[in-house]
């Protein structure tokens, strides 16, 4: 990954691609700071949060996932969710889940995204529990049928989840959130650069497939391998579309709907 292709932004104003668990959490801190909830409060349990905001108990877990990895929130078993120490943080008027990246640094997000996703992938293989294993074994599950299905938002709902449950089986809060931070961030800045989501969602759920069995299989240098595989692929693709765009040319790269 040494070439560097520079672009120039030719489109602006295009809307961010934000996963649910992302606009759920938001509004959970909105929620905390709106009621002045402090250190220790317990939250509203997952159903009903779920009721509050028209989302599915699934989307909220994830949500809570996601803050707990910033220290927001803790999630104890028998307790609930309830404000975790730290009152700095909960202070804050609003969480900002959103960056702006210049079209030349796109480079240096895929580098530092592909290195990233090894080392996650690596220490996942020798971290992840038996129920992660199972939950991580659904959601590629779940990945597959929905690109078979053309369901593109579902999938990229649970293209996320699949990276963050990898992320949370190495069980590092830190690496959590910066895969958390990274992975929309490079949703933003492709999406602005292409209008849409290039390459293959069926490739991509093989690649996902892959590092499955690389950490089922506790093979944490295949793990990285296929994790750097992946991420290598999907910038080929971004290239592919961007230079088409630019050029006016076709060379048969498919934009999923």
């Amino acid at each position: 990954m040494k070439h560097h292709d520079h672009t120039s932004s030719a489109e602006i104003n295009v809307p961010a691609y934000r996963p649910q668990y992302e606009i759920v959490a938001e509004k959970i801190v909105a929620f905390i700071t709106s009621t002045n909830m402090k250190p220790g409060d317990r939250l509203p349990t997952e159903q009903r949060l779920g009721e509050q905001f028209g989302v599915s108990r699934s989307i909220v877990r994830e949500a809570i996932k996601y803050l707990t990895a910033t220290g927001l929130v803790a999630a104890r078993k028998g307790v609930g969710i309830y404000v975790a120490q730290g009152t700095q943080l909960v202070a804050r008027p609003a969480f900002k889940f959103s960056m702006v990246v210049d079209p030349e640094h796109i480079q240096a997000l895929f580098e530092f995204r592909c290195m990233q996703e090894m080392i996650t992938a690596r220490l996942a293989t020798e971290q992840i529990t038996l129920v992660e294993l199972r939950e991580l074994e659904q959601i590629v599950q779940a990945n597959r049928a929905q690109a078979e299905a053309a369901q593109q938002e579902r999938f990229m709902e649970s293209d996320d989840r699949f990276h963050l449950a990898i992320a949370h089986a190495t069980h590092n809060p830190f690496l959590v959130e910066t895969v958390a931070s990274i992975l929309h961030l490079q949703r933003w800045a492709v999406k602005v650069m292409t209008g849409g989501s290039p390459g293959s969602s069926l490739a991509s759920v093989e690649h996902h497939e892959a590092i499955f069995e690389a950490i089922k299989g506790g093979n944490p240098d295949t793990a990285a391998q296929a994790a750097q595989h992946h991420v290598e692929t999907v910038l080929g693709w971004y290239r592919q579309e961007v230079r088409r765009r630019l050029l006016g040319n076709s060379d048969g790269t498919t934009l999923l709907p």
